[in-house]
C-alpha cells in the first residue's frame, strides 16, 4: 500500500512539474490557421501536429467554451465545488473511481509526441479564454486553466464511466428517457454500389445536450487530412474519414462493467474462505452552497480485489470491476484510426484495443468494408453474458477475471458476399444477413445471443431490398422515417378496431388506415399510433422493453426468419382498449386524431421552431428521434439523430453531412441552431473537403501569429 502511494505521489509530482514547466515555457503554436465555413465548421490547416492540436483546442473553446470547461471541471471531481450541489453525485462517481488520479498516470504514459499534442490542445483552450474573456461565462472560468491531464480525465470519464460503466444514479443528465444511447452505421461494398465505390454511413443517436454533443471539424497537417466529429472536449476525431478511408462507431453490447457482491466481516470481507482487508483511502468532496461557502464531505473509499465499493445497502456491499483501465492510448489510437488510408492500416490501429468498447464500421477506396465488435472483453472463468449482466459472487477467486481477450478473438466481418454491413447497437451476429459469425463459435459471455430490435430489422430490410446504391439513394435510405413496427401490427390493429362496437375505435381505425407508416412532418396517424404503442406496452418507461422477443406478438421472433418476425397482435382486445384510450387522450389534447406528426413533434432550439420528423427507435424508425417531455402539448428531441455523414470513396471523395443541432453551443453563436431547417426538410450539407472549397464558403479566418 505504501509503495503504491509513493509511486502515485511520484507520478503526480512528475506530471505537475512537466505541465508547470510547459506553461512556464509557453511554446509558440503560430503555424496554423482556421478557415471557418458558413456553418461554423473549423477547417484547420497547420504546418505541424502540435499547432494543429493547439488550434483545435482554440476552436472548441470558441464554439463550446462554457460547456467544455464545465466538463473538464467535472472530470476533476470538482463540479460541485465550482458550481454547486447538482454536480455532487457525478463528482462522487469520479472520485470513487479515481478518474483524475488515473488520468495523471495516463499522461505520464503517453508517447512524447502525443503528450506534446495534448499539452498544445489544452493551451489552445486556455489561450482562447484568456484572449476572449467576455466570451466565457464567469462560472466556466472557474475551471481555468486546464491541463492535458484534465483532457485525459474527461475522455476517461466519458468513455469508461458513462458509456462503458455508468452509474445508474449519477447526475440527471446521464439518465435519459426513451432510447438507450446508440447509433446506426452502414458500409456498402463495390458489389452493392452503383458506381463500384464503397459507401459509409456514420449516424450516432445521443442526447442533444451536455457531454453527448459532438464537434464537427476538419484537421489538416503534413500527411494528415481528416474530417469528422469529436466527442465534446476530445482533442481527436472519434468518427472520421479521409480521402481514401473512414470509419464510424456505435455503442455495442460489450459488458465491460462487472459487479461483485461482497460478504463483509470484521476486518474486511470474505475471500476464498479467509478474511481480506479492504484497501481504504479518504477523499474530500467540496460542495458549493447557495451562499458561496463550501461544505466538506469526507468520502471513505474502500477497494476490494475487484475494484471500488460502489454500493452500500445495509450489510450488502457491491464492488465494481471495469475493463480497459490499463489502456492509456485511447487518443493515440483514435488519431491513427482517422489517418488510416486502408483496411490494413486501420486494423493495425484498432488491434491495439486501447478503446474499450464500440462496434466499428469501416470502408476504404480499395473496395474493403469491415465490421468489428471492438471491446475489452474480460476472459471470464465461467458463466454466459446474462450471468455477468447481473451481480456475481465476490467472495471467491473463481469469479475474478484478470485479463482480456486479444484482438483475434473478437467477432469481425470482412468483405461479406452480401456486399453490405450494418449495426444498430445489437449484438455482433447480425452484421449482415445471412449471418457470417455463428455465436456458438465464441465464448457465451462475449455478447448476448442473436436478437434484433425493430430498428435493426428496418436497417437490414432496407439494405437487403435495395439494388445497387448511388450516394443519393444511400442517403434517401438513411433519411427514411418508416416505422417497422407499424408494418408488423397495424393491419391486425385496424381489423380488430373496425370490428369493435366502439365509435372511438372505428374512428381511430379510419385514421390509421390512411397512414403510410412514415413519421414525416405531415404524417397523419403517426402520433396516434405512437400514443397507442405507449399504452399497449404499459407506459413510455417500458418502451425499450418492446423488443422482438416481446410476448405481445402473435407470431414470435424466429432466428430462422430473423427479419420478418415477430408480427401480429397476441391479444387484439387489449390492443383495441389501448388504442381507444390513446385516441381519447389525443383528441382531448389536440382536438382531432389526425394531427400531423410535425405539428406535435418540433425541432426547437432558441428562436427556431420547425416541424420535426423521425421517430422512436424501439418502434423501428431508422431516423431515430426520442420525444422528450412535452411542453404545451409539443414534443422536442431529447435524444436521436445527432450527426449524419454519408461518404462515397470515389476519386475525388463525395460526402454529405449534417450536425442536427448545429456546431456551437455558446449562447451568442448563430451556429447553435442553424442546421435545424435542413433537418426539418430532410436535407444534408455537402462536405467542403478541399481548401479551395473551404475558402469559397469562408465566413471567418483565424490566423495564429
Amino acid at each position: 500500500m505504501l509503495r503504491k502511494f509513493i509511486l502515485l505521489s511520484f507520478l503526480l509530482v512528475t506530471v505537475f512539474r512537466t505541465e508547470t514547466a510547459f506553461c512556464q515555457q509557453k511554446p509558440s503554436y503560430k503555424q496554423a490557421e482556421i478557415l471557418w465555413d458558413t456553418w461554423g465548421v473549423p477547417h484547420i490547416y497547420a504546418k505541424n501536429d502540435e499547432s494543429l492540436f493547439y488550434a483545435y483546442g482554440w476552436a472548441q473553446a470558441k464554439n463550446h467554451g462554457n460547456l467544455i470547461l464545465q466538463l473538464y471541471g467535472q472530470a476533476r471531481g470538482k463540479g460541485a465545488e465550482y458550481w454547486g450541489e447538482k454536480y455532487a453525485q457525478a463528482d462522487r462517481w469520479v472520485i470513487t473511481n479515481s478518474i483524475h488520479e488515473r488520468a495523471a498516470e495516463w499522461y505520464g504514459l503517453q508517447k512524447p509526441a502525443m503528450r506534446k499534442n495534448l499539452d498544445a490542445f489544452a493551451q489552445g483552450v486556455n489561450d482562447y479564454a484568456k484572449e476572449n474573456p467576455n466570451k466565457i461565462s464567469a462560472d466556466a472560468k472557474m475551471a481555468l486553466p486546464i491541463t492535458a491531464t484534465d483532457v485525459i480525465a474527461h475522455a476517461q470519464r466519458v468513455t469508461h464511466f458513462v458509456f462503458l460503466a455508468p452509474q445508474s444514479q449519477v447526475a440527471a443528465v446521464e439518465r435519459m428517457q426513451g432510447d438507450k444511447n446508440g447509433s446506426n452505421a452502414w458500409a456498402v461494398g463495390p458489389s452493392k454500389s452503383a458506381n463500384g465505390n464503397t459507401l459509409l454511413l456514420t449516424n450516432p443517436h445521443l442526447p442533444w445536450t451536455d457531454l453527448y454533443l459532438y464537434v464537427e471539424a476538419q484537421l489538416v497537417s503534413p500527411g494528415v487530412n481528416t474530417y469528422g466529429i469529436s466527442r465534446m472536449g476530445f482533442p481527436v476525431l472519434t468518427m472520421a474519414f479521409n480521402a481514401t478511408a473512414g470509419y464510424s462507431q456505435t455503442v455495442n453490447t460489450n459488458d465491460g462493467q462487472d459487479f461483485y457482491e461482497l460478504t463483509p466481516v470484521d476486518g474486511g470481507y470474505k475471500w476464498d474462505g479467509k478474511v481480506k482487508a479492504f484497501e481504504t483511502k479518504e477523499q474530500l468532496l467540496k460542495i458549493k452552497q447557495t451562499d458561496g461557502t463550501l461544505k466538506e464531505e469526507k468520502m471513505v473509499i474502500r477497494h476490494s480485489v475487484h475494484g471500488p465499493v460502489v454500493s452500500v445497502k445495509g450489510d450488502k456491499l457491491i464492488a465494481m470491476r471495469v475493463a480497459g483501465l490499463g489502456q492509456s492510448g485511447i487518443f493515440e489510437q483514435y488519431w491513427d484510426m482517422a489517418r488510416a488510408k486502408d483496411l490494413t492500416e486501420f486494423e493495425a490501429a484498432v488491434s491495439r484495443l486501447q478503446i474499450p468498447m464500440y462496434t466499428l464500421m469501416f470502408a476504404d477506396n480499395k473496395g474493403n468494408i469491415f465490421n468489428l465488435f471492438n471491446a475489452e472483453v474480460p476472459v471470464r472463468p465461467l458463466g454466459d453474458w446474462k450471468y455477468w449482466s447481473g451481480v456475481v459472487k465476490g467472495d471467491t477467486s473463481a469469479t475474478l477475471w484478470t485479463k482480456t481477450h486479444p484482438y483475434k478473438d473478437l467477432p469481425k466481418v470482412r468483405n461479406p458476399t452480401t456486399g453490405w454491413l450494418q449495426n444498430t447497437n445489437e449484438p455482433p451476429w447480425t452484421a449482415t444477413i445471412p449471418m457470417v459469425n455463428n455465436y456458438k463459435d465464441f465464448p457465451s459471455y462475449i455478447a448476448p445471443v442473436p436478437n434484433m430490435s425493430f430498428r435493426t430489422q428496418r436497417s437490414v430490410r432496407m439494405l437487403m431490398s435495395a439494388g445497387k446504391l448511388s450516394l443519393d439513394e444511400f442517403i434517401q435510405l438513411k433519411l427514411s422515417t418508416r416505422m417497422e413496427l407499424a408494418d408488423r401490427i397495424a393491419g391486425d390493429l385496424i381489423a380488430a378496431a373496425e370490428a369493435n362496437a366502439s365509435p372511438e375505435a372505428k374512428e381511430a381505425a379510419a385514421v390509421l388506415a390512411k397512414w403510410d407508416h412514415n413519421t414525416d412532418n405531415d404524417s397523419k396517424g403517426a402520433f396516434l399510433f405512437d400514443r397507442f404503442v405507449r399504452k399497449w406496452v404499459g407506459g413510455t418507461e417500458k418502451l425499450n422493453s418492446l423488443g422482438t422477443a416481446s410476448k405481445l406478438f402473435s407470431t414470435p421472433w424466429d432466428l430462422n426468419d430473423p427479419v420478418n418476425t415477430p408480427k401480429g397482435i397476441a391479444d387484439p382486445k387489449a390492443a383495441v382498449a389501448a388504442l381507444v384510450e390513446a385516441a381519447k387522450d389525443v383528441k382531448a389534447t389536440y382536438g382531432r386524431l389526425d394531427v400531423p406528426w410535425g405539428e406535435v413533434f418540433r425541432f426547437r432550439i432558441g428562436d427556431v421552431d420547425l416541424p420535426g420528423n423521425g421517430g422512436p427507435g424501439p418502434m423501428g424508425v431508422f431516423r431515430t428521434m426520442t420525444l422528450g417531455a412535452p411542453t404545451d402539448g409539443k414534443y422536442v428531441p431529447a435524444h436521436g439523430d445527432t450527426y449524419v455523414a454519408a461518404i462515397e470513396f470515389s476519386k475525388p471523395l463525395k460526402a454529405k453531412v449534417l450536425t442536427s443541432y448545429g456546431n456551437a453551443s455558446q449562447p451568442d453563436s448563430k451556429h447553435n441552431n442553424d442546421q435545424l431547417p435542413l433537418l426539418s426538410e430532410k436535407k444534408m450539407r455537402p462536405v467542403w473537403f478541399t481548401r479551395e472549397e473551404a475558402e469559397q464558403h469562408l465566413a471567418e479566418k483565424t490566423v495564429f501569429k
